[in-house]
This record gives structure tokens, C-alpha cells and sequence, in this order.
């Protein structure tokens, strides 16, 4: 049998980064889905630029609109535009942008190999078997990039640590070239409405950071028709779950490392998930090419990821006082300091305690 350097399961943005640098510095990779490529994907499909900036290589083949300006809605006259002279996002259509990763990494030097489920994991101290339906796989180490859901996480060991947010969307057919990429904070409690142009359609939402929210494809529907008129052609309603949790992780050192939404690397403030998804991968693939030997490679991963942890923390912390209270957030929003901050914590990465230390001088008390 084969002995991997690291099998990875799952191929979306995660497992592709991790794979991508793996091969990349010569290991033997093996990554596994259960679906083919391109295959549709609940996410709305938008990069910010420090999400660009950490990619590998160049995703202008599938980017389908730049975007300079945000606009943040509370209720339907609280509109407060955050521009920028740089670019703040850009946005793709995830099935694309998943196959276009996937081919990348192929050609990096990684084995991808579709399968129809895991049967069961075994660590030992040399290794991890991976028991798929229809074969088994061995390796030095295993990556569990496989989403929300994961396999990989239910089945390596409890994760009391781990917490679910909720999206759904669909898509609507219309001229969104000069359409704003609006996140609307009046039509869900915990959370917010979205509207991402992509230059032929909009994708267009409901998040929360409560599972338990009720986020049905009628009031999906409800909204779009609030904002684009009944006769709005929609298309593609799919939901899906988001992983949070990165931040209280408490999983014990072994040879499986958990990156993306199954480790809970999404942001609960935002909800943005591909950042956290590329990062965390490419940090599993550096701890496992850079650690001095086999048993470091566990504690450099949790190393390597602190600050992104760190900031989620803060970021769990910032998304219960926003949502208890957006309308205080709003009217500090008319002040230009603390607008440059939040645009910068989402386009370009800035630590959030550096974020949480400017609202803390220019918010009003009450």
C-alpha cells in the first residue's frame, strides 16, 4: 500500500490550499471528495483582498466583478456607502471557483481521487488509515477539509468546542453590473441579508450566526422580492451551515489536523469563510513540511494558527454586541476613523483587536 505524506479530505478551498502547498514542496498528497468538479456550492462566492493576496496563483481567470464600495444597510433609510480607492473584494461563483483551485492543485503535483464516503479512521503512531467504501488509504498524516459536516471531525473525536451559523441563498438573473454589494442588517436578528453583483446576476441571502434561526426559502424568496420586485427570476436556492469554533478548539495532539469550516476557522461577524478556509489549510501544510519530526507537527499547526484564533475570539465577541445592537454601531459608522477600520478589518486582514481599540475611542456610550 501507498504511504501518503498527507491525505487530504475534502477539495474545496481548504484542502486545496493545504494540498496545493504540499505539493508544491515535494510531499505526496492524495486528496479525496465525494463529489465531482464543479459542483454547486452553498457560499456566496465573495474574496476580499487579503483572501487574494494568500492564494498561490492568480484567480483572475474566474472573477467575475471587482468591488470598490460597500454598502451597509440597517433598515431601509440607514444607508452609510464605505468606499475605497483600492480594491475591497472581488466576486467569483463558487462552483467556478472550487474546480479552478482543484485544477491548480492537480497540476501543483497532488492525486485527487473521488469517493463515495469514509468508512472509518485509524491513528496509530506511525500513521492514519483512511477506510473509504470502495478502498483504503494510508497515510502520514490526514487533513479533514470536508465542510461543516465533516466526516473527519465526527469520527477522530468529540467537538464540544464546535458551533454552527446558518446561510441560504439564490440567485437572480439581471444586469448587476452596476449594482452596490450591499450587507443589509435589518431583515435578520442575529445576523444580516447580503447582495454580492456578478456582473449577469446577484446571489443574494440571509445569514445568521444562530442555526436555530429560521431561514427558510419563503422568506429568502420574501426578500428578494423587497428588493428587486415579485417578478424577480431566481434561481439555485441552496442553504448551508457554517462552521465556527477555531477559537475554543480543545481537540487533543494525534495526526489529524482539521482546517476550513471543519475546524470552525469561518468569522461568526461576518460570516466570510474562504479566508479562514486558505489559511488554516496552508498553515496544516507548512506545520507538516516545517516541523522538526512527525510528533511537533500538531502543536506547530495550533502555533501557526493562534493569531487567526485570536481573532475570532475577538470577532465571537464583536458579532454578540453588534447584533444586540446595530443601531449604536450605525450612528458611529458616520464617523471616517472608525469606517477606514472596518474596511480594512475586512478587505485587508487588519487585527481585530486593533479594530476593537478604535470603536472602543469613537463609539457613543449609549
Amino acid at each position: 500500500m501507498k504511504i501518503w505524506d498527507a491525505i487530504v479530505v475534502g477539495a474545496g478551498p481548504a484542502g486545496c490550499a493545504c494540498a496545493y502547498d504540499l505539493a508544491s514542496s515535494g510531499k505526496s498528497v492524495l486528496l479525496l471528495d465525494k463529489a465531482d468538479f464543479p459542483r454547486v456550492k452553498a457560499c456566496a462566492g465573495g474574496l476580499t483582498m487579503k483572501t487574494v493576496r494568500a492564494l498561490r496563483y492568480s484567480v483572475e481567470p474566474v472573477v467575475r466583478q471587482t468591488i470598490s464600495k460597500i454598502v451597509l444597510e440597517e433598515r431601509d433609510t440607514s444607508r452609510v456607502p464605505v468606499r475605497s480607492r483600492k480594491s475591497i473584494c472581488v466576486m467569483t461563483v463558487r462552483a467556478e471557483l472550487d474546480a479552478y483551485c482543484l485544477k491548480k492543485t492537480i497540476e501543483a503535483g497532488a492525486s485527487f481521487k473521488r469517493i463515495s464516503g469514509l468508512g472509518s479512521i485509524t491513528q496509530d503512531e506511525d500513521g492514519v488509515t483512511v477506510a473509504a467504501y470502495d478502498t483504503v488509504f494510508r497515510g502520514r498524516f490526514l487533513i479533514g477539509a470536508d465542510g461543516v459536516n465533516s466526516q473527519v471531525r465526527r469520527m477522530t473525536g468529540d467537538a464540544p468546542w464546535f458551533k454552527k451559523g446558518l446561510a441560504i441563498e439564490v440567485d437572480v438573473r439581471r444586469n448587476a453590473s452596476g449594482d452596490d454589494l450591499v450587507f443589509d442588517f435589518a431583515p435578520v436578528a442575529q445576523g444580516y441579508g447580503w447582495v454580492f453583483p456578478k456582473y449577469d446576476h446577484v446571489n443574494i441571502g440571509l445569514y445568521s450566526i444562530d442555526s436555530n434561526e429560521d431561514l427558510s426559502r419563503g422568506r429568502v424568496a420574501a426578500y428578494v422580492a423587497h428588493r428587486f420586485g415579485v417578478e424577480a427570476k431566481t434561481e439555485k436556492f441552496i442553504g448551508q451551515y457554517v462552521g465556527f469554533g477555531a477559537a475554543q478548539f480543545s481537540g487533543r495532539s494525534g495526526r489529524v489536523l482539521l482546517v476550513g469550516d471543519a475546524g470552525g476557522f469561518v468569522d461568526p461577524l461576518t460570516g466570510e469563510g474562504i479566508y479562514g478556509a486558505i489559511t488554516s489549510g496552508q498553515a496544516a501544510a507548512k506545520a507538516i513540511t516545517g516541523a522538526s519530526n512527525d510528533g511537533a507537527v500538531f502543536e506547530t499547526f495550533l502555533r501557526l494558527t493562534s493569531a487567526l484564533r485570536q481573532n475570532l475570539r475577538i470577532a465571537e465577541r464583536v458579532a454578540v454586541s453588534f447584533y444586540s445592537n446595530p443601531e449604536r454601531v450605525f450612528r458611529a459608522m458616520k464617523m471616517p476613523l472608525l469606517r477606514s477600520a472596518i474596511l480594512k478589518s475586512y478587505a485587508d486582514g487588519f487585527n481585530l483587536s486593533g479594530l476593537v481599540n478604535v470603536a472602543r475611542r469613537v463609539l457613543p456610550r449609549s
